[in-house]
């Protein structure tokens, strides 16, 4: 038995993952006297972690939206947003880091979120994800 969650239930999960997204993003690169805990992890993440997440994350993102869009009736369509748009947040949020404090967007980071996006959505087809029907 498949239990299908609702449209409903599925955008507002989507869209606070994409908040919680920009938050990381936007975070300064730079800790004070004051800030969260939360900032602090984020400033001191070792770049190559920093790096890996890139690709998790945004990998997650094309997944959540696959999953969001699943009442998309064209495969492509559904397939083709669920990477369009995670890639071209990323590529927002690469070019909003220009104005942050010590961070600095960069094309690099913008691969591997594609990479990220694109592999997830490469495997939720080769594993038939979501199942249909």
């Amino acid at each position: 038995m498949t239990i299908r969650i609702p449209f409903y239930v599925r955008w507002p999960v989507t869209l606070l993952f994409i908040v919680v997204v920009t938050e990381l993003s936007l975070e300064p690169d730079a800790t004070q006297t004051g800030d969260s805990y939360f900032s602090w992890l984020v400033v001191n993440t070792a770049p190559p972690v920093q790096k890996m997440l890139h690709v998790i994350i945004y990998g997650c993102l094309a997944l959540l939206w696959l999953w969001t869009l699943e009442n998309v009736s064209s495969q492509r369509l559904r397939t083709a947003a669920a990477f369009a748009l995670p890639f071209g947040l990323g590529i927002a949020l690469e070019w909003a880091q220009i104005s942050v404090p010590g961070r600095f967007g960069t094309l690099f980071d913008v691969l591997l979120n594609g990479i990220g996006a694109g592999g997830a959505l490469w495997l939720a087809r080769r594993y038939d994800w979501p199942r249909s029907g």
